[in-house]
């Protein structure tokens, strides 16, 4: 194998592999089916990985595909029997890194005078596969209403309910929730 030692390379192309023992250096794109890289790659800019990163193996099971953060709206909440709430303002946010999402909704809102039953919190921002759990970390109510079950994120929906809605909240103004949950979409 023949070797040609060059200070400064400005187009390569062609087939085959191009080995570099030292730095790459400068402005432009490096692009190649496969490129590997022993030691540490620093980068500066963006890297865009469009089938995703695998880490720690090259299974589907070690690909991180998707990382998202955003704000959500549209959040509502109505009773089983009784109407529905009404929301006077939401601050809503979540994460989304594969199929893990955490949300954060934050919640002002007018309760029904006549609410009962369950109570079911629509426009999750991804549908939950099975059932999980979402706490809520404060309400301006009462401090036990915080630890009264909280709401469930229903399977197939991007709903959460609440069971056994306590009626001692009915006809309330300036409700406020703050709810977190973590759940797996599909």
């Amino acid at each position: 194998m023949s070797e040609i030692k060059v200070d400064t390379l400005s187009t390569v192309s062609g087939s085959g592999n191009l080995t570099v023992s030292n730095n790459i250096a400068g402005a432009g794109t490096i692009s190649g089916t496969n490129i590997t890289a022993s030691g540490t790659l620093g980068v500066t800019g963006l890297i865009t990985a469009s089938a995703g990163v695998a880490i720690g193996g090259t299974g589907a099971v070690n690909t991180l595909d998707d990382y998202e953060e955003g704000t959500f709206t549209g959040v509502g909440m109505s009773a089983a029997s009784g109407g529905a709430f009404t929301i006077t303002s939401q601050d809503n946010a979540y994460v989304k890194i594969g199929k893990f999402v955490k949300v954060r909704i934050k919640i002002l809102f007018n309760s029904p005078s006549s609410a009962s039953g369950n109570i079911t919190l629509s426009g999750l921002p991804f549908t939950v596969s099975g059932v999980q759990g979402m706490h809520i970390i404060y309400n301006n109510q009462s401090a036990s209403y915080n630890n009264d079950g909280g709401f469930f994120a229903q399977n197939g929906t991007t709903n959460a309910i609440k069971y056994g809605y306590s009626t001692s909240y009915q006809n309330v103004t300036g409700f406020q929730y703050w709810l977190e949950a973590q759940y797996i979409t599909t």
